[in-house]
């Protein structure tokens, strides 16, 4: 592989679309984020992510091996469709074949869902680049998971291998935007975490919360929190628990030697509630304790990384960032 071949990462999420354009040695030569149009359909795909991707064909050219496309959802990579992206209002949409059509050169799409994407990202360039066993959590407008074993990226027979942010934990919760009550998503998302802070302030009467009521944010939250809010930290205390919950469920069955914390919300917690997450996590798992799984801060410049990650390993290509490790 030559140092001058890039791919280009498409990272498609509720609130916003990450662009980047990825050397072999992992270096992000370009990136950009735009708002998602969740009113826009298939014109916007057409319109405001082929317009970005022309715009790197335009000064890249020959030199762009392919494009990764990373999406929320049930997807189906070999057909190029998103079957159900809940999050973006999404069903049964032929992305690949609508972002083909709209660029200025003929160039391979690779299609995935988002946190598979992002823990190829973390693998190849990130917290999990020396680790061949490791579980990538993203949490951010809503929640998934992805993970590496034995240095394999875990994908499944229907490509929803740890797609978890929409599996039921409590028939009594709140209802999802999936149609089901009491997903992991209702509580541990951007969107959850907002909802149940609406439903807790609307149940204290106090003015000061009511008043807030709808229009608060998850970064206010954090702020709150940081400040000591007692309902606040009620909020951050029952993420922390359900967090805890799920790594004790993926620790008992991948068993693997780290956890990555990723995602917009999902960074922003990480150094309050990874000490109680852990404590969580230890409580209801089989006692190992000269094995201790640890937990990790996604450090990749942007989501986008994990979508151009997926060129190179849909290839069987080794980025040069890789190379020396495995030679």
């Amino acid at each position: 592989m030559h140092r001058n071949t890039y791919t280009i990462g498409i990272d498609i999420g509720g609130t916003k679309i990450a662009f980047a354009l990825i050397d072999s040695e992992g270096t992000v030569r370009e990136d950009k984020k735009i708002p998602t149009n969740l009113s826009g359909g298939t014109e916007f795909i057409q319109n405001e992510i082929g317009k970005q991707v022309n715009s790197f064909i335009k000064k890249y050219g020959s030199s762009i091996m392919g494009i990764g496309l990373a999406t929320p959802g049930y997807i189906d990579p070999v057909a190029g469709i998103v079957k159900n992206a809940v999050n973006l209002n999404w069903k049964d949409v032929h992305v690949v074949d609508i972002l083909k059509n709209s660029i200025e050169m003929p160039l391979p799409i690779y299609l995935q869902r988002d946190t598979v994407a992002e823990t190829l990202g973390e693998y190849y360039f990130g917290a999990g680049k020396n680790c061949q066993n490791f579980v990538f959590l993203g949490i951010g407008t809503g929640f998934g998971a992805g993970a590496v074993t034995s240095g394999h990226l875990l994908t499944g027979f229907h490509n929803m291998a740890l797609e978890i942010g929409h599996l039921s934990v409590d028939e009594k919760g709140p209802p999802c935007a999936c149609g089901n009550v009491g997903c992991i998503e209702t509580i541990l998302s951007g969107k959850g975490l907002v909802n149940r802070a609406n439903e807790l302030f609307d149940a204290s009467h106090d003015p000061v919360y009511v008043r807030m009521k709808d229009s608060i944010t998850a970064r206010q939250v954090l702020r709150m929190a940081k400040a000591h809010d007692p309902m606040a930290e009620e909020l951050m205390e029952k993420m922390a628990k359900s967090l805890g919950f799920i790594c004790a469920v993926l620790k008992s069955v991948i068993d693997p030697e780290r956890f990555i914390i990723g995602g917009g919300l999902g960074k922003a917690i990480f150094n309050k509630l990874t000490d109680a997450v852990e404590k969580e996590m230890n409580a209801r798992v089989f006692k190992m304790d000269d094995q201790p799984t640890h937990f990790y801060k996604s450090s990749l410049k942007t989501s986008a990384m994990g979508a151009g990650a997926m060129v190179w390993y849909f290839n069987n290509i080794l980025p040069n960032s890789l190379k020396n490790k495995n030679e």
